[in-house]
Formats: C-alpha cells, sequence, structure tokens
C-alpha cells in the first residue's frame, strides 16, 4: 500500500533528487523511495554496529528478512556488537529452557 506525502526538502536535496533521477533515466519519486530505502538500511546497520538495536530490530527498520540482513552486514563488514560475555550468557539462557 502506498501513501501520497507532500515535504518540504532544501534547494540542495531538490537538486541532488533531480540530477540523481536524470542519471538514473528515472522518476524523481522512484530516485525519493530508493533513498528512504537505502536511508533506512544506513541508520539500521548504524545502530546495530553500535549495538543499539539487535538483528532483529534492524532487519525490521531496513525492511528486510533476517537473512538478507545477515548477507547484508556481511556484507558491509559489520561485525556482531555482542561481547564474549554477552554470548556465552545467552547460550546460557538457550540451555536453560531446553
Amino acid at each position: 500500500m502506498q501513501k501520497i506525502m507532500s515535504i518540504r526538502i532544501n534547494t540542495e536535496d531538490a537538486e541532488f533528487i533531480k540530477k540523481t533521477s536524470k542519471e538514473e533515466k528515472q522518476e524523481k519519486a522512484k530516485t525519493v523511495r530508493e533513498l528512504i530505502e537505502k536511508g533506512r538500511l544506513y541508520l539500521a546497520i548504524e545502530q546495530y554496529r553500535e549495538g543499539r538495536i539487535s538483528i532483529e530490530k534492524a532487519a525490521e527498520k531496513a525492511n528486510k528478512n533476517l537473512s538478507e540482513m545477515l548477507d547484508l552486514l556481511a556484507e558491509f563488514g559489520v561485525k556482531n556488537p555482542m561481547t564474549k560475555q554477552q554470548y556465552l550468557e545467552g547460550l546460557k539462557n538457550v540451555e536453560e529452557i531446553f
């Protein structure tokens, strides 16, 4: 489902969208949607790398499934921010459940 949104942007951003649309030979609306998609991915990766969100939350923010998110993190060279101690505690919790 799509919604129409009207926003104000500064002149430099408007020119960037216009130039990028022309280079990519596509409509400005498509360029804006692609930039938002890339921005969501960047935000998710940044917050995950800083340890502020989980891999699941990163995937949700980036609008990706878990497998896709893991592949993207590997592609961008992002390592798991979990410490060895956190990993061992998580493993212990799993063992207690089973």
